[in-house]
């Protein structure tokens, strides 16, 4: 499974109403503690491999347009502008 569809299974699994406030306190969460709680809050459950997959080859986080992508705000050709 590639990162972009790790993480749109994850926002799935958030309330379709909710999903932009998720991804909106993701993006605000700058550690993995903090991360864990906004996953919590919105009842999400993600396996250790999840993790690892969100976290990427070089160990790095999910960029701010992967959760724009996954919560469905970008457009379909997956270049992000605003409308």
């Amino acid at each position: 499974m590639t990162r972009k569809e790790q993480m749109d299974a994850i926002v799935a699994r958030v309330a379709e109403d909710q999903r932009a406030a998720f991804v909106a306190e993701m993006r605000e969460a700058d550690t993995k503690e903090a991360r864990e709680e906004v996953l919590k809050k919105y009842g999400v459950e993600i396996s250790k491999e999840e993790w690892e997959t969100l976290k990427g080859k070089a160990g790095g986080e999910v960029s701010d347009e992967e959760l724009d992508k996954a919560a469905g705000g970008c457009c379909i050709h997956l270049t992000c502008r605003p409308w």
